[in-house]
């Protein structure tokens, strides 16, 4: 952390000097502001780091961040990377569930890579009928209360919308794409991948909602050492569907 710090003095002791020449009251003014921003920086920026260096110390890391057409930073984006260079890269080894409780899909997105094992957990006291909609992808199975079904094969890189023709307010997707370098923007936009073969990749950011040609974003760039990528929307995203019932009826029986 010691480089950071020597970076923030020689920033603050320029911005020193510029304001030297201006009045004394507004001088004290924006040193007050500059301590008070400070530390945010300095945590903000440490933060990155650390969850960059987290895995990569024989790695390469690569930083992904996703802003709103207003410079808001966007979470639950979807990021991947496809290498575009024949690069062999080892079979991602999360685990994924796709889990149904209060009635709505959670989390309304998930990712995974083609040919793993994706699980689909009722959480709720009901029984649901999960099924996908027209795609290679294609799926439709009674899950039960407490029951757990990973049963489908999902071998093709697609989008997967998924509903419940039991509560047919909810929607979900399952994204499943052909790379272990996957992942969801956190509350401040930002992913994080290490990468163990240089080379170009292609990097797609997606979201359903997404008003973009496919829903998506892409970049397509040579890595050969730690960098980021930032991506800013150019139109407002629609909004996400209300996954709720707009009665009180429910479908409780044997179905």
């Amino acid at each position: 952390m010691g480089i950071f710090f020597v970076l923030i003095w020689s920033t603050l002791n320029q911005i020193s000097k510029t304001i030297l020449y201006l009045d004394t009251t507004l001088n004290n003014k924006i040193i007050t502001f500059c301590v008070l921003l400070l530390p945010l920086l300095l945590i903000s920026k440490a933060n990155s780091i650390a969850s960059c260096n987290e895995e990569s110390i024989n790695n390469t890391c690569v930083q992904v961040f996703v802003n709103s057409n207003k410079g808001q930073e966007l979470a639950d984006m979807v990021v991947y990377l496809e290498p575009l260079d024949g690069q062999e890269l080892e079979k991602s080894s999360k685990k994924i569930v796709v889990g149904q409780l209060g009635k709505s899909f959670t989390p309304y997105i998930s990712v995974s890579q083609i040919n793993s094992k994706v699980s689909f957990v009722n959480q709720d006291d009901i029984t649901h009928h999960i099924y996908s909609a027209g795609n290679e992808n294609k799926f439709s199975f009674k899950i039960r209360a407490g029951q757990t079904n990973s049963s489908t094969q999902f071998d093709h890189a697609s989008e997967v919308a998924m509903g419940c023709n039991i509560h047919d307010w909810m929607s979900g997707y399952l994204l499943v794409v052909n790379t272990p370098y996957f992942g969801k923007t956190n509350k401040h936009g930002q992913v994080s991948f290490t990468i163990a073969k240089h080379g170009k990749y292609r990097i797609v950011v997606w979201h359903p909602q997404m008003q973009n040609e496919n829903s998506r974003m892409i970049k397509e760039k040579v890595i050969v050492a730690n960098t980021d990528f930032t991506f800013t929307l150019k139109k407002e995203m629609s909004e996400v569907p209300l996954q709720e019932s707009d009665d009180d009826f429910d479908f409780l029986s044997d179905y």
